[in-house]
């Protein structure tokens, strides 16, 4: 939306204010009298042409205006994101860099101190197995009736686990059909290895049918189990200093949602594969969120070993600082992942 320069300045400095002061701002306001250099008429007839537009909200109790989820969209559309300071550059990079060799412990970090470099609630999601592509599988014969399976995939090794066996499977039999399922799999993505692809592909691989059976069991069983969401949330307490949360049921319908690894899996799935994304009050997928903003951003190595990272706060966000936050940990760990492979 466009808008003339006398609105667009009214917009910006009524949006920061409340931003900064959690109160509907007047026309009269210090601030504004002080920072847009025209009068208080002027400044009042900008604001209601700026509600008659639907970008701010007149309050019952108050002479005041904030801005709607409509408002904020298009100050934030109106506004680069500002430079973090130096300090706090530094001390993301050094936290994040101490932790760069362990996955978990990656994940946790960076949640950490985005929580605490913003204030809010924030989240990441590591690269969902879903999202990566099938690189090799390895059964190792442990003794009769059993052997380990471990499958690696673009990201890494997962888990192995033990399966049982026909009788009778020797470790030849084993060698044999992890070769060729692995000729068959590779660089597929996890998402497509549905069951009637993988009966599609794998077929009649070894001459044991009973042996095949077992492991394309297993295989459906593992692959579902390691497709499920897993999130690092960090600072939701923060969420409870705002305000708008300072009602029992508005603060737990938010640290509820939090808590749901389901809802958060849904919440993200919007994000892109690049550049950052800020769902706005209304604007989110879910109830749940829509007295929230959400500012994510995608990090990773590789088009399908990406995560998420993500604030969750009120709609009367920092943005300029969130956004520069959120880009600045995704940035700092695709590099400590892109060391570390």
């Amino acid at each position: 939306m466009r808008l003339e320069d006398r609105k667009r300045a009214v917009l910006c400095a009524v949006v920061e204010e409340h931003i900064r002061s959690a109160e509907p701002v007047g026309s009269e306001h210090p601030v504004l009298l002080e920072h847009l250099g025209c009068s208080s008429a002027t400044i009042r007839s900008a604001m209601a042409a700026l509600e008659d537009e639907g970008l701010l909200t007149h309050p019952h109790t108050s002479a005041g205006r904030v801005p709607t989820d409509y408002g904020y969209r298009v100050y934030v559309d109106m506004v680069l994101a500002g430079p973090l300071p130096a300090s706090e550059r530094q001390a993301i990079r050094r936290d994040v860099g101490h932790v760069a060799g362990d996955a978990t412990d990656l994940g946790d970090q960076a949640a950490h101190i985005l929580s605490l470099v913003t204030r809010y609630a924030s989240v990441v999601a590591p690269a969902g197995l879903r999202q990566q592509t099938f690189d090799s599988l390895h059964l190792l014969a442990q003794g009769p009736g059993r052997a380990l399976a471990v499958i690696t995939t673009s990201a890494g090794t997962l888990q192995g686990r033990l399966i049982d066996l026909p009788p009778g499977v020797a470790a030849a039999d084993l060698e044999q059909l992890s070769r060729v399922i692995t000729q068959r799999l590779h660089g597929m993505r996890i998402a497509d290895l549905t069951q009637e692809r993988l009966e599609q592909v794998i077929g009649e691989a070894s001459r044991d049918q009973q042996l095949v059976d077992a492991v394309k069991a297993w295989l459906r069983r593992d692959l579902a189990r390691g497709s499920r969401p897993r999130f690092h949330v960090e600072g939701a307490r923060h969420l409870l200093n705002e305000p708008e949360f300072s009602r029992p049921e508005a603060a737990t319908q938010v640290l509820s949602a939090l808590e749901e690894h389901t809802v958060l899996a849904q919440a993200l799935a919007a994000v892109p594969e690049q550049g950052v994304w800020i769902a706005i009050g209304s604007e989110n997928r879910l109830a749940e969120l829509r007295a929230c903003s959400v500012v994510a951003a995608p990090y990773g190595v590789g088009h399908d070993a990406g995560g998420t990272v993500a604030i969750v706060g009120p709609t009367r966000m920092r943005y300029r600082r969130a956004v520069a936050a959120v880009q600045y940990v995704a940035d700092r760990l695709t590099e400590a992942l892109r060391r570390s492979a």
